[in-house]
């Protein structure tokens, strides 16, 4: 059994991932797990044998005298509980964390700076370097397979998300060289977020490194994952993504290059956990050590920092908020309001638009102040659980909105509601890695477990329709039909209360 204590904080999806590196170190023991929602925590808990269950990490890092902690937080987590983990009675050795580092480039040099100061070795999650397709492009470029390195192109869906893989995956491939300028743009015409972090939603990043190598990243395009790599050099060019590496030399043909199998087994996510631990017992830095991590990160808030300028950014970034969020909250970039309207075929169908993207005029509000429209949405259960109800009731109904949740949010939508609070409830929650039960989203609350999973998770936007005729029932979210069913039989039979349609962003 392992010498080095280990406890997970966030036991979501990557926390599971880590989790499962663990066990597949001899040096590590899994001893203690952590999540405000206990469920999660019991579950990973159970998957591994741990019983040090935590809803409050801080407590984990007090009772148990961790030598490694994985943080695997949403990104406005991440420095409180980084910091928290120097705090500790016994701090770790070694934090492994999630990317992207934080939601300011202020909150990621602090991490980094705090862990250096107390000799806590940090690294965070840019696993695609352990990828066997990605490592073998770097070693083909070391080779020399296309001449002299010229230009690296790439592309995703976001800069700050996605993109932090993609611009570690330059500094990887260019030898972890510090950049000499970034010249950027962004846009941002949606209220996109993933993990709770605001994305734009197209944006442009132009890279110059000191031995004349430069990086081109766009993002916003709709390209599909796994987004695709380009090195183009002085003899050829190479093409990777996590399935396959092509090779172009000049005078000769496109090849699949084979990979060879990786050393440790598992996933990436599950080799950059082994490597940490090797790494720390042996005493040398980790390739995804903060400072790398830090290198990657700058480019993010540079790329920010130059759309706000409007010019070249020389680094080292010398701003430490994040010059996006703050163009927004100064109204110097506004997202426009989301559209409020019917298409020809809805209105043709009989539909009625509830929601007119601005005012809650065809809907009451319990309690008053619950609810409210900003930017062409509703938004509600930001500072206290609140109703909106239609003021007036509906037979017959097909109800189409789209919705989106925090973290770890609880939601229902209510059809055919009695004065007396009665009707039928199909619960919207934030509960993807949860087992499916009678309480899941798209089901029918306490009565029936959905058939299918929703999907809702990290911060998206999902699309709901839920229809009722009489007392056959149809609830689809996100393309996936989630209930169908005869009212009568779950025992009751439900009282009348029409056609509608509106658009909800709560």
């Amino acid at each position: 059994m392992g010498s080095l204590r280990v406890g997970v904080i966030g036991c979501g999806g990557r926390g599971a991932s880590h989790a499962l590196g663990y066990s597949q170190s001899p040096q590590a023991r899994l001893v203690a797990v952590a999540d405000s929602h206990r469920p999660a925590a019991e579950r990973v808990a159970a998957q591994h044998g741990v019983k040090g269950i935590y809803t409050d990490y801080r407590e984990m890092l007090a009772k148990e005298r961790l030598d490694v902690v994985s943080m695997c937080l949403w990104p406005a987590l991440h420095s409180e509980a980084v910091l928290a983990c120097l705090e500790a009675p016994v701090p770790p050795r070694l934090i492994n964390a999630e990317k992207p580092m934080a939601p300011t480039y202020g909150e990621a040099v602090r991490m980094h700076e705090a862990c250096q100061a107390a000799g806590v070795a940090l690294t965070f999650s840019h696993q695609r370097r352990f990828g066997p397709h990605y490592a073998k492009a770097r070693d083909l470029i070391r080779e020399g397979a296309i001449g002299t390195l010229q230009r690296l192109e790439m592309d995703c869906s976001n800069l700050f998300d996605w993109g932090t893989h993609w611009f570690d995956m330059m500094l990887f491939y260019n030898q972890d060289l510090d950049p000499d300028w970034v010249l950027g743009q962004i846009g941002c015409v949606d209220d996109m977020q993933v993990f709770g972090a605001r994305l734009e939603t197209a944006g442009m990043a132009y890279i110059k490194w000191p031995n004349q190598v430069t990086g081109l990243l766009t993002t916003g395009q709709g390209t599909a994952a796994p987004a695709v790599i380009r090195a183009i050099g002085s003899e050829g060019m190479i093409d990777v993504d996590h399935r396959q590496v092509r090779l172009l030399r000049s005078g000769h043909p496109w090849e699949t290059v084979a990979v060879p199998a990786a050393k440790v087994l598992g996933d990436d996510t599950t080799r950059h956990i082994v490597d940490s631990l090797e790494c720390l017992l042996a005493g040398r830095e980790s390739i995804l050590c903060s400072r790398n991590a830090l290198r990657a990160t700058q480019l993010i808030f540079a790329t920010y920092e130059s759309a706000r300028r409007r010019a070249r950014v020389v680094l080292p970034l010398k701003t430490a908020d994040n010059a996006f969020l703050t163009m927004l909250e100064r109204r110097e970039m506004v997202i426009p309001a989301w559209p409020a309207f019917l298409t020809e075929e809805e209105e043709g169908a009989g539909f009625e638009l509830l929601f007119d993207g601005g005012s809650l005029r065809r809907w009451r509000v319990h309690p008053a102040g619950s609810w409210s429209v900003a930017g062409g949405a509703l938004h509600g259960g930001l500072g206290a659980p609140g109703t909106l109800q239609t003021r007036r009731a509906f037979g017959d109904v097909e109800v189409r909105f789209e919705f989106r949740l925090g973290c770890r949010a609880k939601a229902a939508l209510r059809l055919r509601q009695t004065p007396d609070g009665q009707g039928i409830a199909i619960p919207l929650v934030e509960d993807r890695w949860d087992p499916r039960d009678v309480h899941s989203s798209g089901g029918l609350d306490g009565r029936l477990a959905p058939a299918a999973a929703a999907g809702i998770a990290m911060s998206r936007w999902n699309w709901l329709t839920a229809s009722v005729k009489g007392t056959q029932m149809t609830v689809v979210i996100n393309d996936q039909e989630t209930l169908r069913c005869d009212l009568s039989r779950p025992t009751r039979t439900w009282p009348a209360s029409g056609r509608a349609r509106w658009r909800c962003r709560p």
